[in-house]
């Protein structure tokens, strides 16, 4: 047992002394580590974030739960240690439900979810919290795609420098255009299914401690465009929908944001296989990559990025091999 896990049940055993076990639950990739604990025949879920800030979590927890949104309740709080005992909510995510009418469904109601963050929580009312005090900017979301030029196209597919300065180009005019909106809004900042539990027949958000004020899109490309879960063919419909009824944006400006995401999101992929060993990721690359053509029929002026990223995967190999990305989800590891 690691010392923070000694600790951990150390501060649990102080307060809960007929805990009869606690199992580690596998989380997502963060710093904050999370588990089941039983107690008089109930379960609660432990969340240790000792190694990154407690506060803004609780802050955004506050916001939230006082506009009566669906979260786990907390129990208990130790904002010294880190600590955070709350309601077990269970172990089903949106991603984890089949791709029938129950999923539907839930994605219908998870939209819902979504235009209640962003009508009611107006900047007026998140002024008081973290989550109206940040915002996004071209040059935070140019930082998230300088780590995937690092982790996945110069380390894992060793992509010649002169050709990742043309890609750096095309990064840095999405970043600008993602962020190219005269409206902000609430937004969660990873509002996908992995992060939206089923409990009881009700969708329930959980992860919510890097909301900030974002394109009003953000959030509908993070649940529509998803790494884990492919809502379909019905993306485009679903979002010109949304976006009718919210008002603020466009299907271009979707697409500036579901592209950014999504090569955000194949960076921390990568860097989660290639710097921490974890390859469970890996998985999600390629079904990342198949959205990418589909955006440059919607808004051309996406082309050149996307024909630059799939060409590069096209042509180059290093430690992984993802050339089959179109058939397969099963990316190719290189032993070097």
């Amino acid at each position: 047992m690691t010392e923070r896990m000694e600790d951990l049940t150390r501060w649990i055993g102080e307060r809960y002394s007929a805990a009869s076990s606690i199992t580690s639950i596998a989380g997502d990739a963060s710093d904050r580590d999370f588990y089941r604990m039983e107690c008089g025949g109930k379960s609660f879920v432990v969340m240790d974030s000792s190694r990154t800030p407690l506060w803004p979590w609780l802050d955004i927890y506050g916001l939230l739960k006082g506009m009566n949104f669906p979260l786990p309740e907390i129990l208990l709080r130790d904002e010294v240690h880190g600590y955070v005992i709350q309601e077990d909510l269970g172990n089903t995510r949106l991603c984890d439900v089949e791709q029938d009418e129950s999923y539907n469904a839930y994605l219908s109601e998870s939209l819902g979810l979504l235009k209640r963050l962003q009508r009611e929580i107006t900047p007026e009312l998140a002024s008081n919290s973290i989550a109206g005090r940040r915002f996004f900017a071209p040059s935070f979301f140019m930082a998230e795609l300088e780590h995937t030029l690092e982790h996945l196209f110069f380390r894992l597919l060793r992509v010649p420098v002169e050709d990742l300065f043309v890609l750096q180009g095309h990064f840095r005019e999405l970043s600008q255009r993602a962020t190219g909106h005269a409206k902000t809004v609430f937004t969660h900042r990873d509002f996908h299914s992995a992060n939206l539990l089923i409990h009881k027949g009700r969708v329930h958000i959980i992860d919510w401690q890097d909301a900030r004020q974002g394109p009003p899109c953000y959030d509908l490309t993070s649940i529509l465009r998803d790494s884990y879960r492919d809502c379909g063919d019905r993306w485009k419909g679903l979002a010109s929908s949304y976006i009718l009824g919210i008002g603020g944006s466009n299907m271009f400006g979707f697409v500036f944001s579901a592209l950014q995401r999504n090569l955000k999101a194949i960076g921390t992929f990568a860097y989660q296989y290639r710097v921490l060993g974890n390859d469970k990721y890996l998985k999600y690359i390629p079904l990342t990559l198949r959205y990418f053509e589909g955006y440059s029929k919607v808004c051309p002026a996406v082309k050149p990025t996307v024909d630059t990223v799939i060409n590069l995967i096209d042509t180059h190999t290093g430690e992984i091999d993802l050339r089959n990305f179109r058939d397969s989800d099963s990316p190719v590891r290189i032993n070097l």
